[in-house]
């Protein structure tokens, strides 16, 4: 009887001792958990480039203080690379170029981060798209799914207005029966992204079209207030909605000022990027600067009102593309697509002729060049910025390289890259130079620019 109740009092102890480590252990968890998920929301770029003799990787990606989402990208980047490599192993004398870049587009707390996905296998002219998009609810921290977000019924009601769009579009579209068939089935491909003026139905390439490019709907959201969680959305009228035009000309100088004076063209590639290039612009106004923006058709449609603001504040803005995709690689229809699709965006935002284009990476050849009706625009001096990542270094090379005439390269995806710029313009300013855009330039010089013509430098 004595070892009968020693064992239950050892039992009972146990059981108690166990029960308050268990409940320890899930205090602890829920702790730690609140810490990782419910820090002020911070959203950074991080830079990866790997070029070899057969393959170009370019990769800019997301990090957030949040360690579950930052983990399911890097696991997804591994594998998007792994595979890549793994493609390509046997085509050792032939480009191929695998590219991941990401866009985000703000709704009340909500960030719906799009991850675009893009490679290219030149032996067999293999292309291969996979977009993502994830939402970061900004308030918490925390991932969420679109299911929390929208109803089940929000592809049914925008069928017609994406039907409408597709229509209208001048793209060329697959037989009618196709479309419906696509269209019905909107739920297994099409991804939704939410800004602040509208929703956008992002279609990707080859389900609708032959276009290599993704195809982007707005939807207002007047059509939609019902289908969307008003947990995490509100809504204005719908004339709050709307994009104004340019309200300013362009903010011209007069450029009699900057005659006889030695003149620096900076210009920055890749962007608009946010908060960084709206710091840009706000400090280059401080010091009379003004430069030249290349811009990636597929990062502006969610910032329109940040490239209104660059417009009237007098930098020039020209085409980067659209997907930043090398253009020796592209048929004729793509070519078409990624010039005139960007034009046609940076256009209805400035209501002018996108007069400039930089080719990424700067790979052109005499058949583009005659093919594109516009300014090639290169550089002969750069930074490198996106290597170093340094802010004295890129201030120092800038200041090195200096010389009246020159087109600078730098990237304003990078806050080091706009420090940098800034520092060489304070310090240059002292040595007599001014900062002008591409443009004005040209015109102070005296020098037309022509299309179908490539310029290193304005001299």
């Amino acid at each position: 009887m004595d070892l009968l109740k020693g064992l239950v009092k050892k039992y009972q102890k146990w059981t108690i001792t166990t029960i308050l480590i268990l409940l320890l252990t899930i205090i602890i968890g829920i702790i730690i958990f609140q810490y990782n998920n419910n820090q002020e929301f911070k959203l950074e770029m991080e830079v990866i480039k790997e070029t070899k003799d057969n393959y170009n990787i370019e990769i800019n990606y997301p990090v957030l203080n949040n360690k579950g989402f930052n983990k399911k990208i890097t696991n997804l980047i591994t594998t998007e690379k792994n595979n890549f490599k793994q493609k390509i192993k046997d085509i050792p004398n032939t480009s191929n170029e695998l590219r991941i870049d990401y866009d985000y587009t703000l709704k009340d707390n909500i960030y719906s981060i799009h991850l675009l996905i893009y490679s290219y296998t030149g032996q067999n002219n293999e292309y291969y798209h996979n977009d993502k998009i994830f939402y970061i609810n900004k308030a918490t921290n925390q991932e969420l799914s679109l299911s929390d977000l929208v109803n089940s019924d929000i592809y049914t009601n925008i069928k017609e207005d994406c039907k409408n769009y597709l229509t209208n579009k001048k793209i060329p579209l697959y037989e009618d029966n196709v479309i419906e068939q696509a269209l019905d089935n909107l739920a297994d491909f099409a991804l939704l992204a939410f800004s602040e003026e509208e929703m956008f139905v992002i279609i990707p390439p080859y389900k609708v079209s032959d276009n290599e490019m993704d195809i982007n709907i707005n939807i207002k959201y007047n059509k939609i207030k019902d289908d969307l969680n008003t947990k995490y959305f509100t809504f204005a009228k719908d004339e709050d909605y709307q994009v104004s035009g340019p309200t300013t000309n362009n903010q011209e100088r007069n450029l009699d000022n900057f005659k006889n004076k030695k003149l620096l063209a900076i210009t920055f590639d890749d962007g608009p990027n946010y908060k960084v290039t709206k710091y840009l612009i706000d400090e280059l106004e401080k010091r009379n600067a003004r430069v030249t923006f290349f811009m990636v058709g597929n990062r502006i449609n969610s910032q329109k009102e940040l490239v209104k603001e660059i417009y009237e504040k007098g930098h020039t803005i020209g085409s980067h593309s659209y997907d930043h995709k090398s253009l020796t690689k592209l048929k004729e229809n793509q070519l078409k697509q990624e010039i005139d699709t960007t034009n046609e965006i940076i256009q209805s935002i400035t209501g002018e002729t996108v007069k400039y284009l930089r080719p990424p990476y700067g790979n052109y050849n005499k058949d583009i060049l005659n093919e594109i009706d516009m300014t090639f625009i290169l550089w002969n001096v750069d930074t490198e910025d996106w290597k170093s990542k340094d802010k004295d270094k890129v201030c120092n090379h800038i200041i090195t390289h200096a010389n009246d005439g020159n087109i600078i390269l730098l990237h304003d995806l990078y806050q080091t890259s706009v420090d940098g710029a800034l520092c060489a313009i304070d310090k240059l300013k002292n040595e007599g130079y001014e900062f002008v855009t591409i443009e004005e330039m040209a015109k102070i010089k005296g020098i037309e620019l022509k299309n179908h013509t490539a310029y290193r430098y304005i001299k």
